[in-house]
C-alpha cells in the first residue's frame, strides 16, 4: 500500500498534468478573446512548472527507497 502522503504527490501531479494538456484547448476555444489566451497560457506554464517540482519530489522519494 502507497502512504497517504505518497499518494497525494501523484494525485496532484496527475490533475496539473490534466490541466496543462487541456489549457490548449481552452486557448482554442478562447479564439476571440485575447486576455483568455492570455491567461491559458499563464496558467499553462506555471502548472506545468508545478508538475515538474512535483515530478521531481516523487523521483526524490523514490531513490530514497521510501517508496
Amino acid at each position: 500500500m502507497v502512504p497517504n502522503h505518497h499518494h497525494n504527490l501523484i494525485q496532484q501531479a496527475s490533475e496539473l498534468m490534466d490541466s496543462v494538456w487541456r489549457y490548449e484547448q481552452y486557448k482554442k476555444d478562447s479564439a476571440d478573446c485575447e486576455d483568455c489566451r492570455k491567461l491559458w497560457d499563464t496558467l499553462h506554464e506555471r502548472h506545468a512548472a508545478d508538475v515538474e517540482i512535483l515530478k521531481k519530489h516523487i523521483g526524490e522519494h523514490a531513490q530514497s527507497g521510501d517508496w
